[in-house]
C-alpha cells in the first residue's frame, strides 16, 4: 500500500520547551520539535480517547509507528497569510543559519534571539518550602509570539507533515485539535493548537516517493537526525548522539551517532524516513 501525505500546522499556545544539553545554569531548548516526541504527544491523545479501564498506551503507539511517519516540526510565522517555515542549514562560511520557506535567511544567534524567551525555575526543599541550594536555572523556551516586533507581536507556529498508509487513521486523528508537547506539560507549557493540515505532494518543497514499503524524501538538507550509511558520506554539518526513555524496552534507549537537522551533501540525495522519525541516507 502507497503512502499519502499531509502537511499540518499547529499554533503556539503556551512557551515550549524541548529539552537539549544544558550549558551551565542554563536548561536550553531545541528549536524544533522531533518526531518521536510529537509521536508521544498524539499516541497520549489517542490512548486517552479510547479509554476504558486504563489507556493502553503501548499498543497504541505502535499502531502509530506502524501506519504512519513523521516529521520533525519547524517554526513558522505568518506571511501575507501564509505560513513560512524556517528550516535549519548548514553554510560552510558561516555555519548553521536558518532560511524560510521563501529564501530570507538568518544566522542562529540572531535567529534564536527571535524566537527564544527565558524563565527562572528551580526545586522546592519540602522541609522549608525554600530554593534547594545548587538547583536554580533557567530554562530557555520556545516563544509563543514573534520578538522583533513588540508592538504587534505576531504568532508562531510548528510546520511538519505526516505520512499515512489508511485513511481510517486520518480519521482517528481529526478530532485532536490540541497537543502537550515537550517538558513541564503539567505547568502549562507545551500547548500547541492545530489551524490548518491539508494533503500535500512535497515535503518542505522537495520530491517525495510515496509508492515503496517506507516514503522517501529528495533533498540536499537533512531536516531529521540522520543515521550515517555505511561507507563514506557526502554529508556535511554537525553531528549527535541520541538517547532517551523508553519503558517498554526497559529504560535509557540511546542511538548511534547521527547527522543533525541542517546538516546537508553537496547534491540531492535519497532518505527513507523511518518508524521513529529519524532518517537513513540511501
Amino acid at each position: 500500500m502507497s503512502w499519502s501525505l499531509y502537511r499540518w500546522v499547529w499554533r503556539l499556545k503556551s512557551p515550549v520547551h524541548i529539552g537539549a544539553a544544558p550549558a551551565g545554569m542554563l536548561n536550553r531548548t531545541r528549536l524544533y520539535v522531533p518526531a518521536r516526541t510529537l509521536w508521544g504527544a498524539l499516541t497520549a491523545e489517542l490512548a486517552r480517547a479510547k479509554v476504558t479501564n486504563f489507556p493502553d498506551y503501548q499498543q497504541i503507539g505502535e499502531k502509530l509507528q506502524r501506519e504512519a511517519r513523521l516529521s520533525y516540526l519547524y517554526p513558522a510565522e505568518e506571511i501575507d497569510g501564509k505560513w513560512q517555515v524556517w528550516l535549519p542549514l548548514y553554510q560552510e562560511d558561516t555555519g548553521l543559519v536558518w532560511e524560510r520557506e521563501d529564501g530570507k535567511v538568518e544566522v542562529e544567534r540572531r535567529f534564536r534571539m527571535r524566537l527564544l524567551i527565558t524563565r527562572p525555575g528551580t526545586a522546592i526543599e519540602p522541609e522549608s518550602d525554600t530554593a534547594a541550594e545548587g538547583t536554580l536555572r533557567e530554562f530557555e523556551l520556545i516563544s509563543p509570539y514573534w520578538w522583533d516586533d513588540r508592538v504587534s507581536p505576531r504568532p508562531v507556529a510548528l510546520v511538519g507533515y505526516i505520512f499515512y498508509k489508511d485513511a481510517a487513521l486520518l480519521q482517528e486523528l481529526e478530532p485532536i485539535q490540541t497537543l502537550w508537547v515537550g517538558g513541564d506539560i503539567r505547568y502549562g507549557l507545551g500547548r500547541l493548537d492545530r489551524v490548518a493540515w491539508e494533503s500535500a505532494d512535497s515535503f518542505f518543497g522537495e520530491k517525495v516517493d510515496l509508492r515503496g514499503e517506507e516514503p522517501e524524501i529528495q533533498t540536499s538538507r537533512v531536516l531529521a537526525h540522520t543515521r550515517p550509511p555505511g561507507g563514506s558520506t557526502s554529508l556535511v554539518g554537525a553531528m549527535e548522539c541520541l538517547g532517551g526513555w523508553d519503558m517498554p524496552t526497559g529504560g535509557m534507549k540511546t542511538q548511534d551517532l547521527t547527522w543533525a537537522p541542517g546538516s546537508r551533501s553537496k547534491g540531492a540525495c535519497n532518505f527513507v524516513v523511518q518508524k521513529e522519525g529519524l532518517w537513513v541516507m540511501q
